[in-house]
């Protein structure tokens, strides 16, 4: 049970990437390696340049105005660290979009695309309860597909907070992954499936969820109960709609996910679950890294893209 989530990156290479990434990928990788070897070049002088320009501009600053020179500081700095990221990003890019299409079709009818995710929707799961208060939203990588006669969304997000008053702060408050599965009917009623968070945190939880119609359902699963607390509007269809199947293959995602704090929620035709994560899950290449590796690089995120499937798997009842 331990293993459901968890890709096989030990095991053998995907025999149909394989054959896509020698026929689609391999013939543009000498090109490619090129461009990686300029664009490295570009990152190392542009390095330089502001290695070298930050302290000449301090050393005029400071004599003139203290002030002045801190604040030329921070921007030379965030300047610095914004080309050399936006640098780094457009080759992840180039190679993610080379890659991917091969990836997609590997797993089979899957769509991919990055920057947005409109099926998901990210203010009502903030209302819901079940993404924390956030500011600012940054969608990476989208997989679009069905599995199992089920369709899906699985989007890759990090969420910022900014907090108010004179020392306000901007601080990461959820990154991982959002899946959107479809159900077989329309949920008619919110449904939260928050995690346990102990006698006082639930307390509290359920009276902020109060404020929106909310009220805690008990159900007659213990081990489930143990993991997670249930939120409704209409606690008589969350009990229909959170049966012990569920409950079991929730208990199963928490366990193969290594405790993380897994939610989910209900909404009208879609089961929105959460896997908190930490670090990019499907990042590929780099500036600094040879391309030699990069069938074994799309192999993992094969996997780690398929555990959209894992999840569907495990909801179906397969938890083994």
């Amino acid at each position: 049970m331990a293993t459901v989530l968890r890709s096989t990156r030990a095991g053998p290479h995907d025999r149909q990437l394989a054959r896509l990434f020698q026929h689609q990928i391999a013939p543009q990788l000498p090109a490619l390696e090129a461009e990686r070897a300029q664009g490295r070049t570009r990152f190392v002088a542009t390095a330089i340049v502001f290695a070298a320009g930050i302290p000449i501009l301090w050393a005029v600053l400071w004599p003139l105005e203290p002030g002045w020179a801190v604040l030329a500081l921070v921007l030379a700095l965030a300047l610095g660290m914004h080309v050399l990221g936006s640098q780094q990003r457009r080759f992840r890019h180039r190679v993610r979009d080379l890659v991917m299409p091969a990836i997609c079709e590997a797993v089979g009818d899957l769509r991919h695309s990055a920057g947005s995710a409109p099926a998901i929707p990210f203010d009502d799961l903030e209302s819901l309860g079940l993404l924390p208060r956030h500011s600012r939203r940054h969608v990476d990588d989208v997989f679009e597909g069905r599995h199992r006669d089920t369709d899906f969304v699985m989007a890759e997000a990090r969420l910022r907070y900014r907090s108010g008053g004179r020392r306000s702060r901007t601080r990461t408050v959820f990154r991982g992954l959002i899946f959107a599965i479809g159900v077989p009917r329309d949920v008619p009623v919110r449904i939260l499936v928050a995690r346990e968070s102990g006698a006082i945190g639930n307390r509290l939880k359920g009276w902020i969820n109060g404020f929106s119609g909310l009220e805690r359902v008990s159900l007659p699963h213990p081990a489930f109960e143990a993991r997670f607390e249930v939120y409704s509007d209409d606690p008589a269809v969350a009990r229909d709609t959170v049966g012990p199947a569920f409950c079991d293959a929730m208990i199963a995602l928490a366990e193969a996910h290594d405790g993380q704090p897994i939610q989910g929620a209900f909404r009208l035709r879609w089961f929105y679950l959460t896997i908190p994560k930490r670090r990019d899950e499907f990042r590929l290449g780099s500036l600094f890294r040879s391309l030699d590796d990069l069938e074994e690089e799309a192999d993992r995120v094969l996997q780690d893209v398929r555990v959209v499937h894992r999840v569907i798997d495990t909801l179906h009842g397969d938890h083994s």
